[in-house]
């Protein structure tokens, strides 16, 4: 029998004219609809000289790349993600017509909204030890969502937002460099007003690090931006929140901080340094800071490897980045460590395990193609890697640490990866060999295969190879094929 669809569907509508809608249908509308936008005052150019110094280094350090790779509606960035999901956003703090104002960075709009000015803005600065850089300068702040990663990849998604915004943060530690203005991150300071003044406890975000960029020439990228007045909050309508966001922080309460208001931290300690240890073989570092800008732009992540061997001094010249120095207030002294499992290179007699930190060389058995494959939770695409770098932890690292009295917390563990993972990249690209980390690996089999202190659990996993761009890189797939889910 055929007939109208539509005339149906209209019949048959409890919410038809002339009928009232059910409380059950009243109720399911009331949670799917959207409330109304709040009106946007007109954008207007960016003026603040910091603002646009920090615009410049975000467009550079963060959202765009020149690696000439398209993946659908993905474009690429100047970083690595997992998944492409990026759980972070930005806010700024620049003085403006000589007093201090805070702006959230929307990204994606390319457009700035301030938030807030003046006293309030000063305030929020002192209680968190901050301050903006005179004449020009920025703080530029990182924001994890974390919602964005976990739902694709459950608990573990929070450990993968903080490896993404390692990657980032240090990123546009080395972008300002590359400009001329030593940049600094900070990870130890109060955040809860600081927390406050952005917002952040809108839809669950928190603050993870900010980077103060002292004053230094803008390039020509902040021209696509727009300002906006977002200060005064009369007549906005009620702050969205998602229930399955709120139930993500659910999942991780007691061990994390949330909600954009956690507990102060202690003073930081004095600048120092991410790092390893000299690496053995080549020289340290990304070399001359005025072609980091170049690396950084075309970097890119391999989505497979071919299984050729790669010469071992390509690789040797890639791990050496990760002895660049990165300011921070974290200590010299970490538990982190580094372990380059050399296994398909041009001189065979080279590979073996090796222990960054103290130059030691372990010669046996080295996993077999299969092997890699099982260990990176069944990716054969990713089974042809010539050497893989680990990084691990001892399990006590992981528990309960405070920074108060000098130990790392998840975040600052998390943040050393990250930073690293972003300096083997930008070895990678001038050693001209492939890489690509991932965060979801099968630990215990990489700690045999390895060697690792049996109490070392690994934080993250990164490959080297001869790059095969023909490949598929599942995890960017809606499912969690990182993780072994189907």
């Amino acid at each position: 029998m055929q007939g109208n669809i539509a005339t149906h569907q209209v019949v048959s509508d409890p919410c038809a004219p002339g009928r009232e809608p059910s409380g059950r249908t009243a109720d399911l509308w009331a949670r799917v609809a959207l409330p109304a936008a709040s009106p946007e005052p007109p954008a207007g150019p960016v003026v603040a000289p910091g603002l646009r110094l920090a615009l410049s280094l975000l467009e550079e350090g963060a959202l765009t790349s020149r690696a000439g790779r398209s993946h659908g509606s993905y474009r690429a960035r100047a970083v690595p993600s997992a998944g492409a999901v990026y759980p972070y956003e930005f806010a700024v703090l620049v003085m403006e017509d000589g007093e201090p104002a805070a702006f959230r960075i929307d990204a994606d709009r390319r457009s700035c909204a301030r938030l807030a000015a003046g006293a309030r803005v000063a305030a929020a600065l002192d209680a968190a030890a901050l301050a903006v850089p005179e004449n020009g300068g920025a703080l530029v702040v990182t924001l994890t969502r974390p919602w964005l990663s976990m739902r694709k990849y459950g608990d573990r998604g929070y450990l993968y937002t903080q490896l993404d915004a390692g990657h980032v943060a240090g990123n546009l530690i080395l972008a300002a460099v590359g400009r001329g203005a030593t940049g600094a991150l900070r990870l130890r300071f109060p955040r809860e007003s600081l927390s406050e003044l952005l917002e952040a406890g809108e839809n669950f975000r928190e603050i993870h690090s900010a980077i103060r960029v002292p004053a230094g020439p803008a390039g020509e990228s902040w021209n696509r931006w727009s300002v906006h007045d977002d200060t005064d909050r009369e007549g906005r309508g009620p702050v969205w929140r998602s229930w399955l966001e709120s139930t993500c922080w659910d999942s991780l309460a007691g061990w994390t901080e949330h909600s954009g208001s956690p507990a102060p931290r202690a003073l930081p300690a004095p600048l120092a340094h991410v790092h390893t240890g000299p690496p053995p073989g080549g020289q340290g570092g990304l070399g001359d800071p005025s072609g980091w800008p170049e690396l950084i732009a075309t970097r890119s992540s391999s989505k497979a490897f071919t299984g050729e061997p790669v010469p071992a001094a390509a690789v040797w010249q890639a791990v050496s980045a990760l002895s660049t120095p990165l300011a921070t207030d974290l200590p010299d002294a970490s538990p982190l460590s580094a372990t380059l499992v050399l296994r398909s290179t041009t001189e065979p007699a080279r590979d073996a395990v090796y222990r960054l930190g103290t130059g030691e060389r372990q010669p046996g058995r080295l996993p077999s193609t299969d092997e890699v494959a099982r260990a990176c939770m069944q990716q054969r695409a990713l089974a042809g890697a010539a050497a893989i770098l680990l990084l691990h932890v001892p399990r006590t690292a992981l528990a309960g640490a405070d920074p108060a009295a000098g130990a790392e917390n998840l975040r600052e563990l998390a943040f050393r990866c990250g930073a690293l993972g972003q300096l083997l990249y930008l070895g990678a690209n001038r050693a001209g060999i492939g890489v690509t980390a991932i965060g979801g690996f099968d630990s215990p089999l990489w700690r045999t295969l390895a060697g690792l202190p049996k109490d070392d659990e690994t934080l993250y996993a990164l490959l080297l190879g001869r790059p095969d761009d023909s490949g598929i890189k599942l995890d960017r797939l809606a499912m969690a094929h990182a993780q072994n889910e189907r």
